[in-house]
């Protein structure tokens, strides 16, 4: 996926919804837990809703290079572990004590006992198991609102199957038992199963087709054109429809 495509940017206000979301949680966390919000907390809060718009406009330019199509938990899995990575690997590295002689040592004037005081290594392990729960929320809900929305499966499409059926009409032969049709991610696929081996006729009938298929749409929804002609005495039951078949032979029913 290019950063260029229009929908690039529609899927980065959808990351903004995401910090959006994500700011909101933390909001009725505080609330919920009897926070009091005195005039720096909330200073710090008002800085906190910017900072969340940036980041995750930030993590959606790798998770939209990333992702090549597929469901929206695929999508989710991308921008989750892109928006943890960034925040769990520094914290990781510059803030949790990997020495084991001196990991998770308290001061001296500390009783071992004492529940409430977290050392170092403990309060860093914190953050990442909370950043990483405060997530799953946003990034789901984002995630699935994006597929729904903007990156949706170019497959099943009615104006396709529309548009093929009107190309067939007056370019059939006799020796033509189906004809499915595929499409996905910009590319149409047309495979016809012939009852005879294919001869040039019928891969120039086939492209004819296509043509027609494409003259019918615009421009950059059919960049990629897949044209396979070939000889099959299968049933139709077993062949293969790609998505749909968009003619069978009366016989063939």
């Amino acid at each position: 996926m290019k950063l260029t495509h229009r929908r690039f940017w529609k899927f980065e206000a959808m990351m903004l919804l995401c910090g959006v979301l994500l700011f909101c949680l933390l909001c009725s966390a505080l609330i919920c837990n009897g926070a009091e919000i005195d005039s720096g907390s909330g200073i710090i809060l008002i800085l906190l809703f910017p900072i969340f718009l940036l980041y995750f406009a930030i993590c959606g330019i790798p998770t939209w290079l990333l992702y090549n199509g597929g469901s929206w938990m695929k999508l989710a899995g991308y921008l989750y572990f892109i928006s943890s990575l960034l925040v769990i690997a520094p914290i990781m590295t510059f803030m949790y004590d990997w020495n084991p002689a001196t990991a998770n040592m308290r001061p001296e004037n500390i009783p071992i006992d004492e529940g409430t005081f977290f050392t170092d290594n403990e309060f860093a392990v914190i953050i990442c198991v909370g950043w990483a729960m405060s997530l799953i929320i946003p990034v789901v809900f984002t995630s699935y609102l994006s597929k729904r929305w903007i990156i949706k499966d170019n497959q099943g499409h009615g104006w396709i199957v529309d548009s093929a059926s009107r190309a067939i009409q007056g370019n059939l032969q006799s020796n033509v038992r189906a004809i499915a049709i595929g499409y996905r991610y910009n590319r149409l696929t047309l495979k016809c199963y012939l009852d005879s081996f294919p001869s040039e006729q019928d891969k120039e009938l086939l492209s004819d087709i296509a043509g027609e298929i494409i003259s019918d749409c615009p421009p950059d929804k059919i960049p990629r054109t897949t044209e396979i002609c070939e000889f099959s005495n299968v049933p139709i039951s077993e062949l293969d429809k790609l998505d749909s078949f968009i003619y069978i032979r009366t016989n063939e029913l």
